[in-house]
């Protein structure tokens, strides 16, 4: 995967930000869409869906923190 550092410098930001505001929000509730319909999910369900959540994203996060760096 080749990316510009700017356009990594924006896919981290942008990671950042869903970490910062989305993942918190997931605790709540989430919903997932599909092309067939969607699905919602409360409480403990969504607690347990948005740590998943948060732990694939700061991994891509690391990952991304790690290419960045070895570009500079």
């Amino acid at each position: 995967m080749h990316n510009a550092p700017d356009e990594l410098a924006l896919q981290i930001a942008d990671l950042r930000y869903t970490l910062s505001r989305d993942i918190p929000a997931m605790k709540r509730h989430v919903r997932i869409q599909t092309g067939y319909g969607s699905v919602e999910f409360y409480g403990t369900q969504a607690r347990k869906i948005a740590a998943l959540c948060e732990e694939l994203l700061r991994r891509k996060l690391q990952r991304l923190g790690r290419q960045r760096g070895l570009r500079r």
